[in-house]
């Protein structure tokens, strides 16, 4: 009975409390309830935390995919070009399909805009910040890297890029004095100043296909207030024929087929510039003749179109040509480059030989200084100014002729580079008897360079040296007999350290 009474205590007990327990544990719920309402930032912080992750792990994937597309590139880079073609296609359609995620879509459209570009271009966009292969039709210093793509869809793509140059110029002693071939003085006045010497401005692209390229620069030297504004178009047949039309640079020497502004120097040596040929407008073509040797020529207006109007043009036209051979390993670095940035394991090697013809003239009228600074002999004269062969005579036309041949080597960050020049000035017209009847000028450098820190720092020296003959007219030899010396003589007074 005791036992009986007690658990009816209990019973009733917990009856008449349980109401107060379940209301207090459904106020508790409805308190949690009205707080999650009246707080909708914990979810949202929530979401943006998923978010975040899910972008962190798209950002791994694609570093991932960018590594692998760096790996297989330079893979089919280091095989014959001839033999890669189809697979960087396949392999640009394959990766773009795979950078497709839900996340993350890629049109068709774009994947074979994509494809079309790899298969036509090897400009690889994979292997910024190095070397851009540009455009390889225009030889001259009007070629820029590829830059900043501004826009790029199916019916085309613009690139945008730009070359700055600030110096600072001391040309030591202050006060020098030079005598000519004639034994005058000569006005020398050394500079000293600061200038932001030279900015180029490019865009370049492609327009309705790939094979159809676009380039326009602005181009500038600020010492001599000179300012440019031209392009090119070039349409690439096959890997044996690219055809141009617009401005372009005679391939005539190294520094003209390419590779600016991939040298040691920003500038080039003096050798080369007091000989090499310049620019102009005219049509223009490269490609291989097989798959170790190139070519490329062109035909212009005259030697340097540059400031030059259409009226003061001649109906003679100007041109030149050049082959070069890579017999080892089929490639000299990004567009032939000067230095060995690219740290070639397997010895490379270049060999190159080139020819340039222009009839040039004063483009100025007698009574005006002339236009035509681009031929001068070896004491600096210009072959168009009064008085430089002759007291009170002038010349008005020359024939410019060039031959040029060069051979560069690299290994394992080492740069080795040689240019052998030879250059005639026949058929003169004057306005008054000359002292000779042509002027042969030969010439070369050698520069070479080490990369000390690989890609970082490299050590560089070029030497460059000028010789000058001036042939004399045997029927002349009685009334310039002062001059008969310099035909056993050498000069040499643009030799350059660099």
């Amino acid at each position: 009975m005791k036992w009986t009474a007690c658990r009816i205590l209990w019973l009733l007990f917990a009856i008449a409390t349980f109401p107060v327990f379940a209301s207090d544990q459904a106020s508790d719920i409805q308190a949690d309830e009205a707080s999650s309402r009246s707080d909708p930032t914990a979810e949202l912080l929530k979401k943006v935390d998923q978010l975040v992750d899910q972008n962190i792990q798209l950002e791994e994937q694609n570093r991932q995919l960018i590594q692998e597309i760096v790996t297989l590139r330079q893979v089919f880079r280091s095989r014959p070009s001839e033999k890669t073609q189809a697979p960087k296609k396949a392999v640009v359609e394959t990766l773009s399909s795979e950078a497709s995620t839900p996340n993350q879509p890629v049109s068709p459209s774009t994947n074979q805009s994509t494809a079309r570009y790899y298969s036509a271009n090897s400009d690889d966009k994979t292997l910024l910040p190095q070397a851009s292969d540009g455009n390889p039709a225009v030889f001259g210093e009007f070629n820029p890297g590829r830059g900043f793509t501004v826009a790029s869809g199916e019916l085309g793509t613009l690139n945008f890029s730009g070359y700055i140059v600030a110096r600072y110029l001391n040309q030591l002693p202050p006060h020098q004095s030079e005598t000519d071939h004639l034994g005058r003085p000569i006005t020398v006045t050394p500079r000293q100043d600061f200038q932001l010497h030279r900015v180029m401005l490019f865009s370049q692209g492609w327009l309705f296909t790939p094979k159809l390229q676009y380039g326009t620069f602005v181009w500038t030297v600020q010492d001599t207030n000179q300012v440019a504004v031209g392009g090119a178009l070039t349409y690439t047949f096959n890997k044996y024929m690219t055809l141009g039309g617009g401005w372009n640079a005679y391939p005539g020497t190294m520094s003209l087929q390419g590779s600016h502004p991939y040298w040691t120097s920003y500038d080039r040596v003096m050798a080369d510039e007091y000989f090499r040929p310049f620019f102009s407008q005219g049509i223009f073509a490269q490609g291989n003749l097989i798959s170790a040797l190139q070519y490329r020529w062109m035909v212009g207006n005259n030697n340097s179109n540059l400031d030059t109007p259409a009226v003061k043009l001649e109906r003679d036209l100007s041109g030149g040509f050049a082959f070069t051979w890579l017999p080892t390993t089929h490639k000299f670095g990004p567009r032939g480059a000067f230095g060995n940035f690219e740290n070639h394991e397997k010895l490379a090697t270049r060999f190159n030989l080139a020819y340039t013809y222009s009839p040039e003239d004063r483009q100025a009228a007698l009574c005006s200084p002339t236009t035509n600074t681009t031929l001068r002999i070896g004491d600096s004269l210009n072959v168009f100014d009064p008085n430089t062969f002759a007291n009170g005579v002038t010349v008005t036309d020359v024939h410019y002729k060039l031959l040029t041949d060069s051979a560069g080597m690299k290994y394992h960050g080492f740069w080795l580079q040689g240019e052998g020049y030879g250059r005639w000035l026949d058929h003169f017209k004057a306005t008054g008897p000359l002292p000779m009847s042509a002027i042969r000028d030969t010439g070369f450098y050698v520069q070479l360079a080490h990369m000390i820190v690989q890609k970082k720092f490299e050590l560089y020296g070029a030497t460059s040296y000028i010789f000058t003959k001036i042939r004399t007219r045997p029927q002349r030899v009685h009334r310039w007999h002062q001059l008969l010396s310099l035909e056993h003589t050498q000069r040499s007074p643009q030799h350059a350290v660099d």
